[in-house]
């Protein structure tokens, strides 16, 4: 795999500086003088990578409180998709009108639909509220970072590599929580969740290799999303039902079923479930994003006389790589949705590939480099939709080898990406002088003048 920052541009490190701008009140005017505060707490000896990771940490523990009650998402498929169990929990809510779905089933294949469920316990609620302060920390100290960076002076593009890569797993494993706090479980919603949040992390950082500016507009994803997250975990935490309360339809739980007029005009059969409307506001959330991103693209290439439809290519490889891992999850008739396992190794191994992708991408910003359109990691998920979707699967040819291809494909993107994390760490401490982990004194860091990157 070799060098991922060759010798030609290890200059760009010493001239790269960070440049953001955020235009969220939130983080101005509220949570602003909390992260102030907080970073104050930390002693100057602790390396801002350490911040980072620490936070990433209680999203892990988060994970696996999740892993260890419904590791495969189980509960919230069976109480969307069998019919006893949705009676049940309608009748336990008193509600007059059924709740009614976008798509048939749903949102689940049809081959669902004789799918015996395991006796899953459901998750107890204050597992929903440690999810929401875990993350909200998760926040504050991916907040900070950059703060303790600049007063220790170890602000430099491996901070910054770190932080999104970060960023980039802990989208992942916040989609499954959310999933699973939402009730939506291994549906096709799961997968359009992923792919929505996915995607705006992908334009963000795609805006920022054009532009050279990191923008969080005034609703973002790291800031308002991200409490967006937090609140749904703690009323899912605090409403009688717990995740099963995003199963009921929005005008069940504003109480206009009971309003004559609201019959009247029937709106019975657009009782939408709540995880449903949420969702579908999340897509909006997204378009509106390619629109402010494109907008802030096409203003900097412009105001330097360059073509403004050319960083528009850039999009192909999220374009690839989201429909190949879309086209192989609804191959061999929906077997990763049906086996729970799978479905969550299949999440992971998409989502540490899309980590690879971004990183890629933010080593082209931090270096100068050319901007990469493709990856290997995407080829396995290739083979392995091509293989789901033939009329008799070489290698996918029963749910045990569906499992062993979804399973090799997070060893491979796992490896993969270690891989390119120790290549990139490693290089950059060693042409900056500044440790991942470690506080280094700015009179013993290496000069921006001088070594290897100078003679190159």
């Amino acid at each position: 795999m070799g060098h991922y920052i060759p010798e030609r541009r290890l200059p760009a490190l010493h001239a790269y500086k960070y440049a953001g701008q955020d235009d969220s009140p939130v983080s101005k005017y509220v949570l602003g003088p909390w992260w102030n505060w907080l970073v104050e707490q930390f002693p100057l000896t602790v390396a801002p990578n350490t911040i980072t990771l620490s936070g990433l940490g209680l999203v892990f523990i988060n994970f696996l409180t999740l892993l260890v009650l419904d590791g495969t998402l189980e509960h919230g498929t069976a109480a969307s998709l069998d019919p006893a169990r949705r009676v049940l929990s309608l009748n336990a809510s008193h509600d007059a009108w059924a709740p009614v779905s976008f798509f048939e089933h749903h949102g689940f294949p049809a081959s669902m639909r004789e799918h015996r469920f395991l006796d899953v316990p459901r998750i107890p609620p204050w597992i929903f509220m440690t999810w929401a302060v875990g993350l909200f920390m998760y926040q504050s100290l991916d907040a900070i970072d950059g703060k303790q960076a600049r007063r220790t002076g170890m602000a430099g593009p491996l901070g910054e590599m770190f932080d999104h890569g970060c960023d980039a797993i802990n989208t992942t494993l916040e989609c499954l929580l959310c999933c699973a706090a939402l009730n939506v479980g291994r549906s096709y919603w799961a997968i359009a969740s992923l792919i929505a949040t996915l995607s705006n992390f992908y334009l963000t950082t795609w805006e920022e290799y054009h532009t050279g500016i990191l923008y969080l507009s005034a609703f973002s994803g790291p800031v308002e999303g991200i409490l967006m997250i937090c609140g749904i975990y703690a009323i899912t935490a605090l409403v009688p039902g717990g995740a099963s309360f995003w199963g009921r339809g929005i005008f069940s739980l504003t109480g206009l079923e009971s309003s004559d007029w609201a019959a009247s005009l029937g709106l019975a059969k657009w009782n939408i479930k709540a995880n449903e409307a949420f969702l579908t506001f999340g897509a909006l959330g997204l378009c509106a994003n390619i629109v402010a991103s494109y907008g802030n693209v096409r203003h900097a290439r412009r105001s330097r006389g360059q073509s403004a439809v050319t960083p528009l290519l850039g999009l192909l490889p999220l374009v690839l790589q989201q429909v190949t891992m879309t086209v192989w999850a609804l191959g061999n008739d929906g077997q990763i949705l049906r086996d729970g396992a799978t479905f969550v190794a299949f999440c992971c191994a998409w989502g540490i590939a899309f980590a690879y992708s971004v990183g890629l991408l933010i080593v082209a910003h931090v270096t100068k480099a050319p901007f990469p359109y493709w990856n290997g990691a995407t080829l396995y998920a290739l083979l392995g939709a091509i293989d789901a979707w033939l009329p008799n699967s070489i290698v996918q040819s029963s749910p045990t080898n569906v499992r062993f291809a979804v399973y090799s494909s997070l060893a491979l993107s796992v490896a993969i990406y270690l891989h390119f994390c120790h290549d990139v760490i490693t290089t950059i401490t060693k042409e900056t002088g500044k440790p991942c982990f470690r506080v280094v004194p700015p009179e013993k860091q290496k000069p921006q003048n001088k070594g290897k990157g100078k003679k190159a």
